[in-house]
């Protein structure tokens, strides 16, 4: 153990494998933090609004930086980088809907150092990655010191800012269902500018299309919630349909129905409300397309332009 430079009573732990990182976090209790990326974490500290005893770093822990591709899912480990997801293999071959995410997140500076895991375990409703992770169906791989267990991803948000991490462990892995035929995906956000932006309402929806019919279906909302949410009452609303105009409005008023945004500095809760409904159908629609084989449209940055209003004015503003 050393001294933190950030912090001088902090003190830094680099544990060498994963049953050694629990033991640590076990035996710490809540005087320990785990420290991934760093980009949500040492910001904290150095606000002062976060003061750990300890920091619990995993960049010793290799494993979990790969991914790997199998017959079945794609996993991604939890250390794995939002630029490592676009330069990897993998992911653009098997899932290249999360690159609708990805390409929103953050800088490219914040995007080569921040973490899936770690996007995921600060549990902020705003996050970019959740929704879309939600939308696949994606799982969670979570070490302990007494072993592994596996959540769905839209199990393991709890509260704002709180996943079900028990002490002592660790999320290893994202679990991701490879795509399937006659699916199509899609994502969508909305912020204040034009990049680097806090999300200020986001959407996701995954269709698998059938013989003209939507057999399966997920929406998924951020921002607008004190966690991600996946709207039961929308998927309803598509299932059985043909995907017409009529289906996606009643999804996405479905939709802006089960928002439960708050007002603060970025907008207000009514404008947050009309923006999943927005959303929702830009998405829906492009999830379609992709689902039909129309568009692959996964080539565009960051899902194409960011939403219009709800009065059809551009809400693409710089932040006050």
């Amino acid at each position: 153990m050393r001294p933190n430079a950030v912090h001088p009573q902090t003190r830094y732990h680099r544990p060498g494998s994963v049953g050694e990182a629990c033991d640590l976090l076990r035996e710490l209790g809540p005087d320990g933090s785990v420290l991934a990326g760093g980009t949500d974490v040492l910001v904290d500290i150095k606000r002062g609004s976060s003061r750990p005893a300890h920091l619990v770093s995993l960049s010793a822990l290799e494993e979990l930086k790969r991914i790997v591709l199998t017959g079945e899912d794609l996993r991604i480990g939890a250390l794995v980088t939002p630029a490592a997801l676009e330069a990897s293999g993998e992911v653009p071959s098997a899932r290249p809907e999360l690159l609708d995410a990805v390409r929103v997140f953050g800088t490219p500076q914040v995007r080569n150092r921040a973490t899936v895991g770690g996007n995921l375990c600060t549990a902020a409703s705003c996050g970019d990655l959740a929704p879309i992770l939600m939308a696949l169906g994606a799982g969670v791989g979570i070490q302990g010191p007494d072993g592994r267990r596996d959540l769905s991803l839209a199990d393991f948000f709890q509260d704002h800012r709180k996943t079900r991490l028990r002490e002592g462990e660790i999320l290893v892995e994202i679990v991701v269902p490879v795509r399937a035929p006659g699916e199509g995906v899609a994502y969508d956000a909305f912020g204040l500018r034009a990049a680097n932006f806090i999300t200020v309402a986001s959407v996701a929806a995954a269709l698998h299309m059938r013989d003209g019919l939507c057999r399966g279906a997920r929406v998924a909302l951020g921002a607008v919630a004190p966690t991600p949410l996946l709207v039961p009452s929308a998927q309803e609303r598509l299932l059985g349909s043909r995907l017409d105009e009529d289906r996606i409005r009643e999804a996405s008023l479905a939709a802006r129905e089960a928002a439960a945004p708050v007002s603060d500095v970025r907008g207000s809760s009514r404008h947050r409300s009309e923006l999943v409904e927005v959303l929702c159908r830009r998405v829906l629609e492009k999830a379609r397309d992709r689902a039909v084989g129309k568009s692959d449209g996964l080539t565009a940055p960051g899902g194409g332009e960011r939403a219009d209003g709800a009065d059809g004015g551009s809400h693409r503003e710089e932040a006050p």
